[in-house]
C-alpha cells in the first residue's frame, strides 16, 4: 500500500490530474492529551499549485506544459479550525505535505521538528493567515505570529506523518475537473477572507469543504454547510434521516466517511450495464459532463506515521471516527478492510489497470440491445433519455478501454525499462 518514489512517478505520468483524499489518525503528542476524536481530512491535488503572488492561500491550475509526472508534484490542502480569515492552507510538494522532509530512516527529534517549522515559516506557506485572539494570547512574546501558527499546524496541515498515519484514496480527474476543484477552493478562501471562517465540528468542519470541492467536479452531490446553532444542528440530524429514506448523503461530514465514499465513487458505481448505470444519478451526471468516476487509478494508499523507535515526539493515535448505521449504512467493516486488507486490485497499479481492462471488455461484449433495456424503462420521457444515454455510455466505455490499453502498454514498458515519460494528451 505504500508508494515508492518510482511508483509515484509512474502513476503521475499515467494519471497527471487527480485528487487524493487522505484521512489521518488522531494526533497524540507525548506528555499531552490526545487530539480530537473525529480525526482529520486533507486533500492532495496533482495539477494544482499555490499562487505565490496572492498574499493569501490561493491555488492556480498548473500550466499545460508543466511536467506533472515528478514524484513530488502536487499540492496538499488542509482546513484547520484555528484559522479565522482563511478556510484552508496550501502546501507544495508531496514530501513536505506528508513527510515534512523526514526520511523513514531518520529520527524525529526536537531539532528536526524545529527545522521543519523554520522551513515552513521561511517558505511563507502561512503568510496572511490569522487565528483567534484566545489562542494568540498563548503566543510567547519572543515568537513571531507566523512561527506560532506554523507550530500549531505542523502534523495537521503539513508533515502529517510526524504525528499521524494517513490513509488515502485517489480519484483520477480531467484537467477541467481539477480547475473546478480549484475554483471552488479559491472561492471558499475568498469568502473567509471577506467575512471570516468559523469551524464547527458537525456543520462546517475540515471534511465539508473537501467534500464540496469534489462535488464541484461532479463527483457527488454537495452538502449544505450551516452555522453552529441548535436549529442548524437539528437540520443536519434531519438530513441523516432523510438520507436513509431516499438513499442520499446527509449533510454531516466526517473524514473517514468521505474516504469510503470516494473509494466507492472510484470503484463501485455501476459501469457494467447501461440500464444499471442509467439508474445511478452519479453516473448520469458525470457522463453528461463527459466522464465516469469509476475507472482505473482509484487506488488506496498508506502513509505511515514515523515509527515509534524513531519518533521522540508523538505516540500513535486511534483511527478517525466513522459515522455508521448498522443494517442501513454500515461502513465500519468496509473502512477497516480498505485500510488493513485492501486487495492488490486497489493497491497495485498494474493489477488495477488489468482489472478495469477486463471489466470494460466484458461490459462491451455482454451489452444488451437497446430494445431489451427499454423494456425496463417506464415513461416516454425516460425512454428518450435512455436512448441518448445508451449510445453515449457504450461510446464512453469503448474510449476508456482504448485509454486503458494504452496505459497498460506504457505501464508494462516502464516495468521493463524503469522509466516513463509524460504521456500523450490522449491518455489524460
Amino acid at each position: 500500500m505504500q508508494s515508492t518514489s518510482a511508483a509515484q512517478g509512474i502513476y503521475n505520468a499515467l494519471f497527471p490530474y487527480y485528487a487524493e483524499l487522505c484521512v489521518v489518525t488522531q494526533s497524540h503528542k507525548k506528555g499531552a492529551q490526545p487530539g480530537g476524536w473525529g480525526g482529520h481530512a486533507a486533500l492532495f491535488l496533482n495539477g494544482a499549485e499555490p499562487d505565490p503572488a496572492a498574499g493569501h492561500p490561493r491555488l492556480r491550475l498548473a500550466a499545460a506544459e508543466t511536467d506533472l509526472s515528478r514524484p513530488d508534484s502536487g499540492t496538499g490542502i488542509s482546513v484547520n479550525k484555528i484559522f479565522t480569515n482563511t478556510n484552508w492552507v496550501a502546501i507544495p510538494g508531496r514530501d513536505e505535505f506528508y513527510r515534512g522532509g523526514l526520511a523513514p530512516d531518520q529520527s524525529l527529534d526536537q531539532a528536526f521538528y524545529d527545522a521543519a517549522v523554520q522551513r515552513a515559516t521561511a517558505a511563507r506557506w502561512f503568510a496572511g493567515i490569522r487565528i483567534g485572539d484566545d489562542l494568540l494570547r498563548e503566543k510567547p512574546s519572543d515568537m513571531s505570529v507566523e512561527d506560532f501558527i506554523v507550530r500549531h499546524s505542523i502534523g495537521t496541515d503539513f508533515a502529517l506523518n510526524f504525528a499521524r498515519t494517513a490513509y488515502t484514496v485517489r480519484l483520477p480527474l480531467r484537467r477541467s475537473s481539477i480547475r473546478a476543484v480549484i475554483d471552488y477552493l479559491n472561492g471558499a478562501n475568498e469568502r473567509a477572507q471577506r467575512i471570516g471562517y468559523r469551524w464547527n465540528a458537525y456543520t462546517n468542519n475540515c471534511s465539508h469543504v473537501l467534500h464540496n470541492a469534489l462535488a464541484a467536479a461532479g463527483v457527488w452531490d454537495p452538502k449544505d454547510i450551516r452555522g453552529s446553532g441548535a436549529i442548524d444542528l437539528a437540520a443536519d440530524v434531519f438530513s441523516v434521516a432523510k438520507g436513509v429514506v431516499v438513499g442520499r448523503m446527509s449533510d454531516f461530514s466526517f473524514p473517514a466517511n468521505n474516504f469510503v465514499r470516494l473509494y466507492e465513487a472510484g470503484n463501485e458505481r455501476p459501469i457494467d450495464d447501461a440500464l444499471a448505470a442509467f439508474r445511478n444519478r452519479d453516473v448520469v451526471r458525470t457522463l453528461n459532463e463527459g466522464w465516469i468516476s469509476t475507472g482505473p487509478g482509484a487506488l488506496i494508499g498508506l502513509h505511515p506515521m514515523q515509527e515509534a523507535a524513531r519518533n521522540e515526539l508523538f505516540a500513535a493515535g486511534r483511527d478517525p471516527f466513522l459515522f455508521s448505521i448498522p443494517m442501513f449504512w454500515d461502513k465500519r467493516n468496509e473502512f477497516e478492510r480498505l485500510t488493513r486488507k485492501a486487495s492488490t486490485n486497489l493497491t497495485d497499479l498494474g493489477a488495477n489497470l488489468m482489472r478495469f481492462r477486463e471489466r470494460y471488455a466484458k461490459a462491451l461484449t455482454r451489452r444488451q440491445s437497446i430494445d431489451e433495456g427499454l423494456r425496463s424503462v417506464p415513461g416516454d420521457d425516460h425512454r428518450r433519455a435512455f436512448r441518448s444515454f445508451y449510445d453515449r455510455f457504450y461510446a464512453q466505455l469503448a474510449e476508456e478501454l482504448r485509454r486503458t490499453d494504452d496505459r497498460l502498454s506504457a505501464y508494462q514498458r516502464v516495468s521493463r525499462v524503469g522509466a516513463v515519460t509524460q504521456p500523450s494528451r490522449s491518455l489524460r
